[in-house]
């Protein structure tokens, strides 16, 4: 008997730690403030579908001007960035609140671009190991 009565003891006290620290963990993680952001919006990504003639500032002249294609297919985003040099497909293309983010291999060298659309208006930034350069541009409504 003595020794059921201990076992029994011991049942309890196990039972009563794990208890007390599974309560302990829920309020750890209570108390962690985790937000979660879904900000997909597809009404967001249609507005920067379409043609854009862009100008970048302080590059090297065969990166200076060109023609930024973004389509929807498939239900992602594709950009397509025209140069004299030739055509660019863009990598990572994400819409996040109000800016569209892409990377692009020039030459071996990762450029990361960001724009926000305004009416028939673009700016953004484009960063690289030399440094970040501003975009601007505008919707390009005539065929060239």
């Amino acid at each position: 008997m003595r020794k059921l009565k201990g076992i029994i003891k011991f049942g309890f006290m196990a039972c009563t730690m794990l208890i007390g620290s599974s309560a302990m963990a829920y309020e750890d993680v209570n108390q962690l403030d985790v937000n979660v952001i879904d900000d997909y919006s597809p009404i967001n990504e249609e507005k920067f579908i379409g043609n854009w003639k862009y100008s970048a500032e302080n590059v090297p002249y065969e990166y200076a001007r060109g023609i930024l294609f973004i389509s929807k297919k498939e239900g992602s985003l594709n950009v397509l960035v025209a140069l004299p040099g030739g055509e660019r497909k863009a990598n990572d293309v994400k819409v996040k609140e109000n800016t569209l983010t892409f990377s692009l291999n020039l030459e071996g060298q990762l450029v990361s671009v960001s724009i926000t659309v305004e009416g028939d208006k673009i700016s953004g930034k484009a960063s690289s190991e030399d440094g970040i350069f501003n975009l601007s541009g505008e919707r390009r409504l005539d065929p060239e």
